[in-house]
């Protein structure tokens, strides 16, 4: 009995050898550009549900301000600004990188402050987008980084 392999048999394997390092080498890139697009997305949804909590928080600040400082149109003003300091610190605080743009506090429909006095807002609503740039600098999100915006309203408790 032969048990040496047929020149055929030895030949097809000699050019086996190499295949899966070839294979590795062309699908490498391809596995690690959907990995980095994962992660990417997956900060996205990250920046966002940041950015609402921020606006939940400060509009849950607003809507429990006590209905003698929202009568007064400089206390209001105050409070709407401290909001504004809520966002500002819960951005920075979890995501440095990122730019403040459009921050927006209304006591209905008029910016808080601007009602007249005397008079209490039935709802509270925060408005702000802040700019996220790509972490890992490999996607380009432009000059001005991927806009995301947060909006939350609540109803004002002291009425």
């Amino acid at each position: 009995m032969n048990t040496f392999p047929s020149p055929a048999v030895r030949r097809s394997t000699k050019y086996q050898a190499g295949v899966a390092a070839i294979e590795c080498a062309l699908l490498l890139p391809i596995l690690i550009a959907f990995l980095m697009m994962g992660f990417f997305i997956a900060s996205i949804f990250w920046h966002y549900t940041m950015a609402q909590k921020a606006a939940q928080d400060a509009a849950r600040y607003l809507s429990t301000v006590s209905v003698s400082e929202m009568m007064t149109p400089a206390s209001a003003l105050a409070a709407g600004n401290l909001a504004k300091e809520i966002i500002r610190r819960e951005i920075a605080e979890v995501s440095p990188s990122s730019e403040i743009g459009i921050l927006e506090t209304f006591c209905d429909t008029s910016t808080c402050g601007g009602k007249l006095p005397g008079t209490v807002p039935t709802t509270v609503r925060v408005n702000f987008s802040i700019s996220m740039f790509d972490p890992f600098g490999v996607i380009d999100t432009g000059w001005y980084g991927l806009p995301i915006s947060a909006n939350y309203t609540m109803r004002y408790v002291g009425n």
